[in-house]
């Protein structure tokens, strides 16, 4: 075996020691990245606001709302097990003995990558929630607007319905039918709620 063989083996051997330092600093940057992602969600939570989604018709509001708990949600989880992957799960027993060392060793560095791949997919879930939230509150329907009931009253008649508006000088009103009054024969008009 040449010397350069022989220090690759070392080299070989040492990284094999230091897998789980390795392991635990990786996972230590997406522990970072993700509570930086967290709050850049709740950043965007606060400047979009209610105002923006109150600007959407109802059910598209109940629809962003549950794709941000359910992004939000998926960013603590995120954290959560990038956390654990960093600092190990508490109170575990190490052994003592070689071989018990590097078994736990090889466990752990397997725990510790299985843990970042799901916060991985945990955080790349969450985005995906997160952008079909803002696509919603973008491209969402706004709501119906408020349909103007009215009571009509003129000097023969009283009509009660929704206001479409005017036409020829005259208000035009839509309850079972098309109704329409000529401005000068109107006595008042006033909103009401419901006719009946």
């Amino acid at each position: 075996m040449s010397i350069e063989s022989k220090r690759w083996a070392q080299r070989a051997q040492e990284l094999r020691l230091q897998q789980l330092s390795a392991s635990r600093a990786q996972a230590e940057a997406w522990r970072a990245g993700l509570a930086g992602l967290t709050t850049l969600l709740g950043v965007v939570l606060v400047v979009k606001g209610r105002e923006t989604v109150s600007d959407l018709a109802p059910w598209t509001r109940v629809t962003v709302a549950v794709l941000l708990v359910t992004a939000l949600v998926g960013l603590v989880a995120a954290t959560i097990l990038a956390v654990r992957a960093a600092a190990g799960t508490p109170g575990e027993e190490i052994l003592l003995t070689g071989e018990g060392l590097r078994q736990w060793t090889r466990t752990e560095v397997r725990n510790v990558g299985r843990r970042i791949r799901r916060a991985a997919l945990l955080t790349l879930a969450a985005l995906s929630l997160l952008v079909t939230a803002l696509g919603f509150t973008w491209f969402g329907p706004a709501p119906e607007p408020a349909k103007s009931t009215v009571r009509v009253v003129t000097r023969s008649e009283t009509m009660c319905g929704e206001l479409v508006g005017t036409a020829d000088g005259d208000v035009v009103v839509k309850g079972e039918s098309l109704k329409r009054a000529q401005i000068e024969r109107i006595v008042s008009i006033e909103p009401v709620k419901k006719c009946g």
